[in-house]
């Protein structure tokens, strides 16, 4: 059981391993890496999944931008030329079933390790790192996404005084 000024920390806690550049035109908001029964992909399998939001003020054509795993290889799995709006998100499964077609359900060649490890977005040309997740992203939970605090400013801005309500009585479980 956490107190209620525990859990108002944890609430108000940066990710501290999340690096994002500024005004990156499309960023990693969430990721799940130990996916349950949360999200089934066209198989029926629950795989690893990676969202990717379009942050600009324009639309964003992610073809030849990148997602990979592995810091000595930034253009692991390449994306087909998919268009997100501005503010729109698409989901790609970390599944290692390597599926990049325009249209269809997208599949990286890669999954994700559950107890931690280097993710990134890559720009086109694959040098510029749109998003990292640097050394590793921290061990996850089954079924527990985790994602970034972009747009968590205009939530909850910083210093601004909070109120956490925890029940005595466990009704919430862990």
């Amino acid at each position: 059981n956490m107190s209620p000024r525990t859990l108002l920390l944890l609430l108000l806690a940066p990710i501290a391993s999340a690096q994002v550049l500024p005004a990156p035109l499309a960023t990693i908001t969430e990721f799940m890496a130990r996916n349950g029964t949360t999200l089934a992909d066209e198989d029926g399998d629950f795989s690893d999944w990676i969202e990717i939001t379009a942050g600009g003020a324009g639309a964003v054509n992610l073809g030849g931008w990148s997602l990979t795993d592995d810091p000595q290889d930034l253009t692991k799995w390449t994306f087909p030329p998919e268009v997100l709006t501005p503010g729109s998100s698409i989901v790609v499964f970390a599944s290692s079933k390597n599926r990049a077609m325009l249209g269809s359900e997208l599949h990286a060649n890669f999954s994700l390790a559950g107890d931690g490890e280097y993710l990134a977005l890559v720009e086109p040309g694959g040098v510029a790192i749109a998003t990292a997740f640097a050394p590793s992203f921290p061990s996850q939970r089954t079924d527990v996404s985790y994602g970034t605090n972009i747009g968590a400013q205009s939530l909850i801005g910083q210093g601004a005084a909070a109120t956490a309500i925890v029940p005595t009585d466990g009704s919430l479980g862990t």
